[in-house]
Formats: C-alpha cells, structure tokens, sequence
C-alpha cells in the first residue's frame, strides 16, 4: 500500500499513521507520554468522576452537563469555549487522566459537526496517543478517533489513508464485541464499501458474507 502523501513527512499524522497501518502507536508517544456517538462520550466522562472520587467531580460534572446541553442546541461555539476552559486543568493532571483525551476527543467533534474537518482532523490524531497512554492501546475507546479520522478521509476520497485507519478500529472493537457481534455492523458496513471503492473486490466479497451472517443471527 503506498502512504499518504503528507506535507510533512515527519508530521505527527504521518508518523501514527505509519504505526497504525502497522497495528499500533508510536513508540514516541509511549516513551514521552507518561460514532461511537457523542452521548456515549458524555456517559464516559460520567463515569470518569464517578470512579475518580477528586474533589472537583462535581464540577467537572456541571460543566460536561452545560457542553452537553450546548451540543444538543446546536451550540457549538459555546460547547467549544467551554472544553477550552476545561483544558487547562486536563492537560496538568497529566496524559494519564482519561480526561485530558476525552476533552481532546470531544474538541474534535465539534470541530467536525462546525464541518472544519482539517481542525478535526488534528484533534483525532491528537487523542490517540492520549487515549493509549490513559486506558490502553486495545480499549474500544482507541476505536472512535480511528473511525472518525477515517470518515474524515473518506470524504475527502483519501481511501489509502482512511481504510487501514477503520481496519485497525475494527480490529479493536472486534476484539472487544467478538467477530459476529450485531454492533460491528456499521463498522463493517462502512469498511465494505471502502473495499469497493479501493477496487478490492475479494475482500470485500469476505466482508460482505460476515455482513449478511450477522444479520441473519440477528434477525
């Protein structure tokens, strides 16, 4: 497969995305760092001060609320000023606070839903290594910036760099979910049709039999 072409080749999306095609991160980020959809993002976070138990839970709750409430009118700059504010505090606790990647990861989709897809972009690369380094480089949670980052080159019809992307991300939720889990199914779907356009008809035949067999199961 040949690689993106990127304007740096020593850029941080050229050097994860050399890793992930590989089936990892970079060692950098693990040396120096000590859709699916936005509501399980906001559960998360509420399980994040739940378990921590710090003095600022109740805070960092009130103010996941008000984003909350900011997206769902629509309000993204809103939404957008106050991750901002709560970035600051994120980034002293360390890389090693699920916070710190959640508020990172949330930056980027609102930058998406604002449709500045190159922001986003940053942002998604930006919470990979975090999400590594917080919870591991096999939680499902990795899956979500991959899969976003691959819609994102999707649609810029970058099929080279979008289909390993949702490989790996449907590598982890496969080991996650299990191989004939009924939530693969829009996983699966979206890298089918990625075979298709990259012109790799046999794989994709293989994905669309494991398609049509969950279906059945779940039907």
């Amino acid at each position: 497969m040949m690689a993106p072409n990127f304007k740096h080749e020593g850029s941080f999306a050229h050097s994860a995305f050399q890793s992930v095609v590989k089936g990892g991160l970079p060692p950098f980020f693990m040396k120096h760092i000590a859709n699916r959809t936005l509501i399980s993002w906001w559960v998360f976070a509420g399980l994040i001060f739940l378990l921590t138990g710090c003095p600022t839970s109740s805070e960092w709750d009130r103010q996941w609320e008000q984003i909350n409430v900011a997206l769902s009118h629509g309000q993204f700059q809103e939404a957008k000023d106050r991750l901002h504010r709560l970035l600051p505090s994120v980034r002293e606790q360390g890389p090693t606070d699920e916070r710190y990647a959640l508020v990172i990861f949330q930056l980027g989709e609102v930058a998406r839903l604002e449709g500045q897809a190159s922001q986003a972009e940053a942002y998604y690369w930006e919470a990979l290594p975090l999400l590594a380094q917080s919870l591991g480089s096999e939680h499902p949670r990795m899956a979500d910036p991959l899969a976003a980052l691959a819609s994102l080159y999707q649609q810029k019809n970058q099929l080279e760099m979008a289909r390993p992307l949702l490989k790996r991300a449907l590598a982890i939720r496969e080991k996650f979910w299990g191989f004939s889990d009924p939530q693969l199914l829009s996983t699966l779907q979206t890298y089918h049709a990625l075979l298709l356009a990259g012109d790799r008809p046999e794989e994709a035949m293989e994905i669309a039999g494991r398609i049509d067999r969950i279906l059945k199961r779940s039907s």
